[in-house]
C-alpha cells in the first residue's frame, strides 16, 4: 500500500538528487573544519584519535564526534586507517577532496530552496566545531540559541530531508487514526511539534475531523510544550481535544505515576532513538498501550547504502546522543540505527506483531539509500 508511495511522491526526484549532494557538502565542510583546526596537518601522518583530542585538549564528547568524522571520510576513501595494539590511527589519503560546496550549494537552492535548511544547519555547527571540541559550548547552545533557533525550526519544519519523516508519520498515523472510534493518542519527545502539526496539516487537508481523537503532545521540557501549544492550535481552532504534558520514556510508569493502558496509539518522530536502555523504555510504551493497541516509532534509519547519516554530524554534538546502553543484536550502535535492528528492538521490548511502514525489505529492492521508516509494533 505505502511503498510506491514512498518511492515515488515521497522520495521524489528532489530528494534522490540533494540527498548525496548534501553529503558531499558536509565532507566538505569536515575538511574545511579539519583545516581550520590544524587537524588537516596532523593527518598528513598517522595519528589516534586520543592524540588528536591530547594535543587540542578536547573534552571526553569530541572522541565520538571525531570518530564520526573521520569514518565518514573514510567511507568516501579521503582518508585511510590502520590498527596497532588495538588503537585505530588515521592518515589522509592521496585522493583530492572537492572544493565546490559554494556550486552544491547554489545549485540545491535554486532548484529546490527547501533542500537549503540542511545546509544552513550543519554550517552552523561546523563554524562552531572547535568551541564544541573543547567544551566552552555545547551542541544545545548553539543550535538553540535565541539567534539561532530559526535554524533548526526551518529544518524540522521545512527542510526537504527532515520532512520526509514527518510526511511519513502523518500519513501512517492518520491511517491508524481512521480505524479507531475516537482513539486516545500520545506523541513521545514532541519538540518543537513539526510531526504533530504534519498530522494535523494532512487531517485537515483532507477534510477529516480534528476533533475525533484525545492527544496527549509530551516532551522532556517545559520550554518544547509552551512553544507548540499556539502553532497547534493556529490549525486546529482550539485545543479542548489536547493535554500538555512532561514525559521522560528513560523512567518507568510507577515513577511517572501513570496507569497501564491508557492509549490507543503511541507515536514519536526521530525522538526513541535517544532512549538510553531501549529495551526498558520499550517495555513501558507497551505497558501504557491498551489490548489491541499500536506503537508507531518514525525514526531516521541508517540506509543500506551508507552507513553514515549526515544529521549525525550536527546530534553528535548533543550530550545524550550518545549517552545509551548497547547491545549487539539489536543496539549495536547509538543513535540511528538499521531498520532490521529496529525490528529486533521492538520485539525485544514484548510487542506481539511488529514490520515497518513501508515493507523495507520490499523498498530496499528498488532503491538502496532509504533512510527513513515507521516501525509499527502491536499489541494483542
Amino acid at each position: 500500500m505505502f511503498e510506491d508511495w514512498y518511492l515515488e511522491d515521497l522520495l521524489d526526484k528532489n530528494v534522490k538528487t540533494m540527498w548525496p549532494l548534501t553529503d558531499k557538502y558536509l565532507l566538505q565542510l569536515i575538511k574545511k573544519v579539519f583545516d581550520r583546526i590544524g587537524i588537516s596537518e596532523d593527518l598528513k601522518d598517522f595519528i589516534s584519535i586520543q592524540q588528536i583530542m591530547e594535543k587540542y585538549n578536547y573534552v571526553e564528547k569530541a572522541d565520538r564526534m571525531l570518530r564520526w568524522d573521520l569514518e565518514r571520510l573514510k567511507f568516501d576513501e579521503y582518508v585511510e586507517s590502520k590498527e596497532e595494539n588495538g588503537v585505530v590511527f588515521y592518515k589522509y589519503t592521496s585522493k583530492e577532496m572537492p572544493t565546490d560546496y559554494e556550486e552544491i550549494y547554489n545549485w540545491c537552492n535554486n532548484e529546490d530552496p527547501r533542500s537549503i535548511h540542511a545546509f544552513k544547519l550543519l554550517a552552523l555547527v561546523a563554524d562552531n566545531y572547535e568551541d564544541i571540541l573543547e567544551g566552552k559550548t555545547s551542541g544545545v547552545n548553539v543550535i538553540y540559541s535565541p539567534e539561532n533557533i530559526h535554524i533548526i525550526n526551518e529544518y524540522y519544519q521545512h527542510g526537504l530531508f527532515y520532512t520526509v519523516n514527518n510526511v511519513l508519520g502523518g500519513k501512517v498515523l492518520n491511517y491508524e487514526v481512521d480505524k479507531r472510534n475516537n482513539p486516545k493518542i500520545l506523541e513521545l519527545g514532541g519538540g518543537l511539534g513539526s510531526g504533530t502539526k504534519q498530522f494535523l496539516g494532512q487531517r485537515k487537508d483532507a477534510g477529516k475531523d480534528l476533533k475525533s481523537f484525545v492527544y496527549n503532545f509530551t516532551d522532556v521540557t517545559n520550554s518544547m510544550l509552551r512553544k507548540t501549544k499556539k502553532p497547534i492550535e493556529e490549525i486546529t481552532g482550539d485545543l479542548s481535544n489536547f493535554e500538555f504534558n512532561k514525559h521522560d520514556f528513560n523512567k518507568s510508569l510507577e515513577e511517572l505515576g501513570l496507569e497501564e493502558e491508557q492509549y490507543d496509539i503511541i507515536w514519536a518522530v526521530n525522538a526513541i532513538h535517544v532512549a538510553t536502555n531501549l529495551k526498558f523504555t520499550l517495555q513501558q510504551l507497551y505497558r501504557l498501550l491498551k489490548p489491541q493497541g499500536t506503537l508507531l516509532i518514525v525514526e531516521t534509519v541508517r540506509p543500506e547504502y551508507c552507513p553514515w547519516v549526515q544529521h549525525e554530524f550536527i546530534i553528535n554534538s548533543l550530550d545524550d546522543y550518545g549517552n545509551v546502553e548497547l547491545n549487539d543484536e539489536w543496539r549495536p550502535v547509538h543513535g540511528f540505527m538499521r531498520w532490521t535492528n529496529w525490528v529486533k528492538a521492538v520485539e525485544a521490548g514484548g510487542f506481539d506483531i511488529v514490520d515497518t511502514v513501508p515493507n523495507m525489505a520490499e523498498v530496499e529492492k528498488r532503491y538502496n539509500n532509504c533512510y527513513a521508516t515507521v516501525i509499527r509494533g502491536q499489541k494483542k
